[in-house]
Formats: structure tokens, C-alpha cells, sequence
């Protein structure tokens, strides 16, 4: 199945997750919302990560975790280093979140 075709049903839900940091705060704040393919959202929640630190890959994981469902069928990141170098481990979330 190609990636037009699953984008195209109505059911699909995607995680999207920006960040927002300043250098003069410890924190980063996460925020992810659940979309529909239709464009309603479903769903957003909030976390944080350590600006400068090695704490992003477990922020994603928990902020997935957080919504707490089964029918988010994709990720989308801006990017794999956040907040002031803070590296997201792509593979890893793969692994752990069956999620491309």
C-alpha cells in the first residue's frame, strides 16, 4: 500500500510533535496532537524535555504513551535534534512504537 492510499482514508490518525524552547530555561516544552485525515483533531497533550540534555527519545515515547490509544497509525517530527541538541533516537521509536 503506497502512502497516498493511506493518507486518503478517513480513519488514518497521525501524531504531530513540536517543540519550543528557550536557552535560558532547563525545559523544552513538547506539546503532540492527533490528527484525523480529514482535519479535525483528536486529541493534544503536553511534556517536556531537558534543553541540552539526552531525555528527547524518552519525552516522545512518554507523550505518545500519554493518549493512551491504539489508532495512531504515524509520527511526524520536526527534526531528530531538539531542544539544544537533544538527539531523538529514531530507530528507537520505531522499535518501541511500532510507528513509522
Amino acid at each position: 500500500m503506497g502512502t497516498d492510499s493511506l493518507v486518503s482514508k478517513s480513519g488514518v490518525r497521525a501524531l504531530g510533535i513540536a517543540e519550543s524552547f528557550r536557552l535560558d530555561l532547563k525545559y523544552s516544552i513538547l506539546v503532540g496532537v492527533v490528527m484525523r485525515s480529514d482535519g479535525i483533531i483528536d486529541g493534544v497533550s503536553l511534556s517536556r524535555t531537558t534543553v541540552g540534555g539526552l531525555d528527547a527519545t524518552d519525552a516522545v515515547i512518554n507523550l505518545y504513551k500519554s493518549f493512551n490509544r491504539n489508532d495512531i497509525q504515524l509520527l511526524m517530527i520536526d527534526g531528530c535534534i531538539i531542544s539544544w541538541y537533544n538527539i531523538i533516537d529514531l530507530e528507537r521509536l520505531a522499535n518501541e512504537l511500532g510507528l513509522p
